[in-house]
């Protein structure tokens, strides 16, 4: 023979017993002579040990039975200690496959969503999630199950054999490894589904995903198992995984919980640094939204214009405005008033007609938007606006004036956050339900010229009340608002993300004060974080704007003005975005255009961060380790009734050089910088934690708890069953 062959490669239907397999699992035929019409054959073996006699007896026995000949000869040959590390040296330094039962294995391997029943011969290649063997009823013949799966698709590998024969695989195989499986599809029992029944098996290297950037990012933002019912990462193998790839640190952000800590700690050891977080449900109970925006100053009995708008619908990127309506008030009167209409340049919808009462005939001939917005300004000249729910009506304006190119910076009051903080006790502070409770005069609601009159009115009842306290000018109002806001209870706020890490051991200490409070104090629907309770808790804590559910992102979202993006920016000490696919399902909701609106948001964060000088990072708010695992996460979302659970949504733990591919946009040098340099920057500020210091926990001890104990329990028995026991 030319080359040396595998035994079993050239008598791969040879199936001797466990004992013969196991001395000839790694020999190999040097030459072969094959005598047709003796019927003989001899055969040169290369082994890595002697063959016992009894071992070469039977094996010459089975072949020659096998094969139907009459003589076979094995000449064995035992390689030295030089030739088993030296000839093959090369080959075994590096080999791709170690055999566990059978022969090589040949063939081109089959994806196995591609496998069918009636294809014959297959191989597969796959990673094992479930192994199994167990003894039939049939003494000595053991079933040996495997399941694997390529990601492809899934296949049950399964064969009937003896004990001796399972014995090895039991001792070869476990779950997670990979394996390459040669064998033949065959129907199942009940003729339900397929198999492959097995003839050779071999464990395989598989090369997972690398990061093979020079230097490394850091994950500030990453879900586990225990964010219930929303994250499938395991602790221990995203940690493992972050070490093997050389990042530096990892953070672990579950919502609202700590649990996952301690195996993070355990996995992490001396090899990355672990950053101890979590995802808090952050309510903003101090400043969430301001009464006063802007830079002018007034005495409460100077001119106010009080405003109203109305629009074909609530966003402000696709909506146009139909009326607007204002008076002009002045020590508490009102002395002017202003109405107009406005072509909005497109039908009303049904829903809108029916609310406002504006019609397409009462909008015919209206002054286009520019005309409109420049009689509105020319009434207000350069007084303080007012509104309720300012935002709303602020937002529009100041859309149109972009859109029109006219001039726009207001200072304006919200009545909205007035009777939020003057009236805690109402179960809602819309526009009628405040006129109600001061009992202002009836009026037409949801017209822009009638709504615009209880604005005014609101006012004059409110600024006496704040002269009460003390406060008789605009610019004095939003500091007094800091001292009564906190009073309104926080589970009335929607809750916001926020992350939070631990930036030592006291930054720990308040995490874990934090989480508990959430949970024990403020609960309702989510363990909330009030604002002051975390002003109360910062030191130590390193305080992120999170994802798109954030109040940074929502608040750029909205388009807020500049100066309340800065105010709110503010408060953190890192600022974050994300990969454009964590957020698409804005588009599909209509929130947002496209892609390219999308970087534009997060333009805008980058620029935020810019000016108040902060770090902005780039983050995955990973929920799952391999791309792969997408579709446990929808079957999640799905029993959670999500209308968009079958969307892509690839929420996976990136590397960096997958990063810095996600935010190319924002070119070479800022996308480094996002992704690798602040990152890294933010997990230097963090102190390696010891989370559990070896004989420095102190269990609680209660006083009497083993008398009490004993006592409760005998009670109960003679409770249950008598004095007799």
């Amino acid at each position: 023979m030319a080359d040396k062959k595998a035994f079993f490669e050239l008598f791969s239907d040879f199936m001797p017993d466990f004992t013969l397999r196991r001395y000839l699992n790694d020999a190999y035929v040097t030459d072969m002579v094959l005598e047709a019409e003796q019927r003989s054959l001899s055969l040169e073996l290369e082994l890595p040990a002697e063959l016992p006699e009894p071992a070469r007896a039977d094996t010459e026995s089975l072949l020659a039975e096998r094969y139907e000949l009459k003589t076979v000869r094995l000449h064995t040959h035992v390689l030295p200690p030089a030739e088993k590390g030296g000839k093959s040296a090369e080959k075994k330094a590096k080999p791709r496959t170690r055999r566990i039962m059978g022969g090589e294995i040949k063939g081109r391997v089959t994806p196995m969503k591609d496998l069918t029943a009636t294809m014959g011969k297959a191989v597969v290649e796959g990673k094992v999630f479930r192994f199994e063997c167990r003894e039939t009823r049939r003494g000595g013949v053991w079933v040996v199950a495997i399941e694997m799966t390529d990601y492809t698709g899934s296949i049950v590998v399964r064969r009937n054999m003896k004990e001796q024969e399972m014995l090895p695989l039991q001792e070869r195989i476990s779950t997670g490894m990979w394996l390459r499986v040669g064998g033949t599809m065959e129907l199942t029992y009940d003729g339900k589904d397929m198999l492959l029944n097995p003839r050779d098996i071999s464990e395989v290297r598989h090369e997972g995903r690398k990061d093979n950037a020079s230097v490394k990012r850091v994950e500030l933002h990453l879900h586990t198992k225990m964010s219930n019912m929303d994250a499938l990462t395991d602790t221990k193998e995203v940690v493992k995984l972050a070490a093997s790839w050389g990042m530096p640190a990892i953070a672990v952000t579950d919502h609202g919980v700590a649990q996952a800590f301690p195996d993070a700690w355990k996995a992490a050891g001396d090899k990355i640094k672990v950053l101890y977080g979590c995802e808090g449900y952050f309510v903003n109970d101090l400043d969430d939204r301001i009464a006063v925006h802007g830079r002018q100053d007034a005495a409460f009995s100077d001119e106010f214009v009080c405003f109203d708008i109305e629009t074909t619908g609530l966003r402000v990127t696709q909506e146009a405005i139909t009326e607007i309506g204002a008076v002009l008030m002045r020590g508490g009167e009102i002395v002017d008033t202003f109405q107009t209409f406005v072509d909005p340049e497109r039908r009303l919808k049904p829903e809108i007609v029916g609310l406002t009462g504006i019609t397409d005939e009462m909008l015919r001939g209206a002054p286009k938007l520019k005309d409109a917005l420049h009689a509105f300004l020319d009434f207000a000249g350069d007084r303080i606006l007012a509104a309720h729910n300012a935002e709303f009506d602020i937002g529009f304006i100041r859309a149109g004036c972009e859109k029109c190119g006219i001039p726009f910076e207001p200072t304006y009051l919200d009545s909205l956050i007035f009777a939020q903080n003057l009236l805690p006790d109402l179960k809602n502070h819309k526009l009628d339900v405040v006129a109600e409770a001061l009992r202002l005069p009836v009026f037409n609601h949801h017209r822009a010229s009638d709504d615009a009159v209880p604005v005014a009115q609101m006012l004059a009842k409110f600024f006496p009340m704040l002269e009460k306290r003390g406060v008789t000018r605009v610019q004095q109002i939003n500091e007094e608002m800091l001292k009564l806001r906190p009073l309104t209870a926080p589970a009335h706020r929607y809750p916001k993300h926020i992350v939070l890490l631990a930036q030592n051991k006291v930054g720990l200490k308040h995490l874990y004060q934090l989480i508990s409070a959430s949970n024990l104090k403020y609960f309702k629907r989510f363990p909330l974080i009030p604002k002051t309770e975390l002003v109360a808790h910062r030191e130590g804590i390193l305080v992120g704007s999170a994802c798109e559910a954030g109040e940074l992102y929502q608040a750029v979202l909205d388009r807020k003005d500049w100066d309340e993006l800065k105010r709110i920016a503010s408060f953190y000490d890192y600022l974050e975005i994300q990969p454009l696919c964590n957020n698409r399902f804005l588009i599909r909701e209509g929130k947002v255009k496209d892609e390219e609106e999308l970087k534009e948001l997060n333009r805008t964060i980058l620029r935020l961060g810019e000016e108040l000088g902060k770090p902005v990072c780039a983050t995955g708010d990973v929920h799952f380790q391999e791309p792969e695992d997408e579709e446990y996460r929808h079957i999640i979302l799905a029993s959670k009734k999500f209308a968009d659970a079958n969307e892509p949504l690839p929420l996976y733990f990136r590397t960096t050089d997958e990063m810095l591919k996600e935010f190319d946009y924002l070119g070479k040098d800022k996308a480094y910088e996002v992704v690798v340099t602040n990152t890294r920057a933010i997990a230097d500020r963090i102190e390696s934690i010891e989370l559990l210091p070896k004989g420095k926990l102190f269990p609680p001890r209660l006083e009497n708890s083993e008398e009490d104990l004993n006592r409760m329990v005998w009670e109960k028995a003679h409770e249950l069953y008598g004095e007799e026991l």
